[in-house]
């Protein structure tokens, strides 16, 4: 133990190997233009702190951090492994800390956050950050120039990480932080850790817990046995989350490299075992697969229309398809969701469809095809284990509706008819009888009814101990657009089948449930649709934007006079240039800030955070009632927040007030996949 060293065996420029089924070079010349942060930036802690890397190897793996280096969030991390994937998340490397020795010197170039200090301060020498396409870092110390790279291969189990030098040559010195414990809890010191290691070929090998998989480093320097702890890490996000917010992380040795502009430092850390790895090769095989992704996705559109926010969002749309079980799913968010059943079909359109991804796209729907029960799909597979929780009234409606819009994008019917249709009609007929929660359509008027109390079933579902904060049991009007569309997808659906009979009993129910959402939801006192109706009370006028679906609608569903009185309650009371308030502000219940402990957050949650995953029904929307494309001009006006938060990405929320700080996830899905659809729509 303490004190042996290894040499590393890997060479100058290393000789891990990786095989490949990409090809050599991109399929075409659209590039992805770097995105920079300058050193001013980067100097200004604040800044430095507020904006966060992601990189995803399509499992359910992460990596993610600020451009600091230093850890904010419990998630922050450079290896955290799904271990059943996409779920089972662990983290297992926490960070690395790196020192630069050179002319007698020792310059730190990371940095933490401890109790009220911020130690070592690298971030003063960092001259830049950029993604090109992943996280690269460049710091100065005199004349000299050192570079960082990190990125995770697709497929793999493993974060990447390479460090140049120009102008001189210098000793670097790393020190990588591990844990290994679930990624939403955070690691103390404990006399259960191992400190053991084990030379394995090319790397060494640690196992701090044996219920854990072995982590590897490879590397091309050499290794210093020295295991120590760094006690107290803080974490400032979750700390203001009113969440444990403190850390100890072992350290289990040095590693060190001589790097100059002949001699690069490398080093892999992975959990896939006793595997070799190329990185020139890894770096060259992942740069040509994400161009190919950027250029298969945007080949038919004009080069003079994509912009760089188009670029960005397609690139980041595809780190949330990962694979299930010999499919696909969606992650929902990054760094704290898995795959949710309605985050996935809501996002389908523009991760899949709109970037001409087909293949995936069924890949989704297959996957959850086998999970179709009693009319409903699940919601949520738990991290815990694989039984889903079907616990929403609007992801299996979202489910059919995306099987329409598969099958209009790809044309796809042999596959839509034999493996989807029979999926699309029993969630009607499962809806027709009645199903989980009360979830079932009323043979008065053909609108859907749906809750029991303590449940909450649509997307609005924040909920503290037994309190659910936004209780829409009835009929809300938003699961009344989805299940109009469903309707529509499976008359012509049974139209193809040849199910006649079926046909005919769902078309009549299809022109009642039309009838009823044109005549009932009107509230001509605010002049706007009701929310929820045959609820308690039985009619919620609260203004909320869950009408944009019914104003979205194709055919119309709605008088022209209702739509457009609607649409400019909308635009006057909730559109933010980020999103669309999910509450009035002149509302009683409206909070304008999303903070604070778990249930602050959750009783603003759906009370009047923005949420810019609604611009893509609002831009539906202008299209349905005025005839207007605004997708690209809504666009623009995220074009700032893809600098700020997630890099290159699109929060979860912000705050309803000005400036709309934003707040939960730094990547959501369906932020992205909309944002991206109706930019492509035009």
């Amino acid at each position: 133990m303490g004190g042996s060293e290894v040499v590393g065996t890997l060479g100058t420029t290393g000789s891990m190997t990786f095989a490949s089924t990409m090809t050599s070079r991109a399929t075409s010349n659209i590039r992805v233009p770097p995105l920079v942060l300058p050193g001013e930036k980067c100097r200004d802690l604040r800044e430095a702190l507020r904006r966060e890397w992601l990189e995803t190897n399509g499992l359910g793996s992460f990596a993610c951090g600020t451009i600091a280096g230093a850890a904010t969030r419990r998630y922050h991390s450079l290896l955290c492994v799904a271990t059943r994937p996409p779920v089972g998340r662990m983290v297992m490397v926490n960070n690395i800390e790196q020192m630069v020795l050179h002319g007698g010197e020792t310059y730190q170039l990371s940095t933490n956050v401890y109790h009220g200090a911020h130690h070592p301060e690298g971030y003063r020498l960092l001259e830049g950050f950029r993604l090109d396409p992943w996280p690269i870092w460049t710091w100065r110390i005199g004349n000299i120039t050192i570079e960082r790279e990190l990125f995770m291969p697709h497929g793999v189990q493993a974060t990447v990480m390479r460090w140049r030098v120009r102008g001189g040559t210098i000793d670097l010195v790393l020190r990588p932080l591990l844990s290994g414990r679930d990624y939403h809890s955070t690691h103390h010191e404990n006399p259960d850790l191992s400190t053991h290691h084990e030379v394995d070929g090319q790397a060494i090998a640690f196992q701090p817990y044996g219920s854990l998989p072995t982590v590897r480093v490879h590397h091309n320097g050499r290794y210093g046995h020295q295991p120590c702890w760094y006690r107290r890490f803080i974490y400032p996000a979750e700390r203001e989350r009113g969440l444990e917010f403190e850390e100890d992380l072992f350290a289990p040795g040095e590693f060190r490299f001589t790097v100059n502009e002949g001699r690069e430092a490398e080093m892999v850390l992975t959990t896939e075992g006793r595997r070799r790895f190329d990185v020139g090769v890894l770096a060259d095989t992942e740069r040509n697969r994400r161009a190919q992704v950027v250029n298969a996705s945007l080949s038919e559109v004009p080069k003079d229309q994509l912009d760089d926010t188009i670029l960005y969002l397609t690139r980041a749309a595809d780190q949330f398809l990962v694979a299930r079980a010999g499919g696909s799913t969606v992650i929902a968010g990054y760094p704290w969701f898995t795959d949710w059943g309605r985050d996935t079909f809501i996002s389908l359109p523009g991760l899949t469809l709109a970037t001409k991804r087909y293949g995936i796209a069924r890949e989704l729907l297959a996957s959850f095809a086998p999970w179709v029960s009693d009319g409903m799909i699940p919601n949520r597979f738990p991290d815990g284990g694989d039984v889903p929780e079907y616990n929403t009234v609007d992801a299996p409606l979202w489910y059919a509706v995306a099987v329409g819009q598969y099958l209009e994008a790809s044309g796809d019917s042999h596959f839509v008819m034999e493996r989807l249709w029979p999926c699309v009609r029993a969630i009607v007929d499962g809806y027709r009888r009645g199903t989980r929660y009360r979830i079932g359509v009323d043979p008065q008027d053909g609108l859907v009814f749906a809750g029991v109390p303590g449940v909450q079933l649509t997307w609005m579902d924040a909920r503290i101990g037994d309190w659910v904060v936004t209780p829409r049991i009835g009929k809300p009007i938003e699961i009344q657009a989805l299940w109009l569309r469903t309707l529509r997808v499976a008359l012509h659906l049974a139209e193809r089948a040849g199910a006649r009979a079926w046909r005919a009993e769902v078309e009549v129910l299809e022109r009642r449930t039309r009838e009823s959402l044109r005549t009932r939801y009107w509230h001509e006192q605010g002049g706007y649709l009701y929310d929820v109706i045959d609820g308690d009370p039985p009619q919620d006028a609260s203004l909320r934007p869950n009408q944009l679906y019914a104003l979205a609608l194709d055919p119309p569903a709605l008088d022209p006079g209702v739509a457009e009185h609607a649409l400019d309650a909308v635009e006057k009371h909730l559109l933010t240039p980020y999103g669309l308030r999910t509450l009035a502000p002149s509302a009683s219940a409206y909070r304008g800030r999303c903070t604070g402990a778990p249930q602050d957050r959750d009783a603003a949650y759906h009370q009047g955070t923005v949420w810019p995953h609604l611009l893509g029904v609002y831009a539906d929307a202008v299209w349905q009632v005025r005839k207007r494309r605004v997708g690209r001009r809504l666009l623009q006006g995220m074009r700032d927040h893809l600098m700020d938060a997630g890099l290159g990405q699109v929060s979860e929320i912000m705050d309803g007030d000005s400036p709309h700080e934003p707040r939960g996830a730094f990547a959501q899905a369906w932020g992205v996949a909309e944002l991206l659809r109706i930019a492509l729509a035009g």
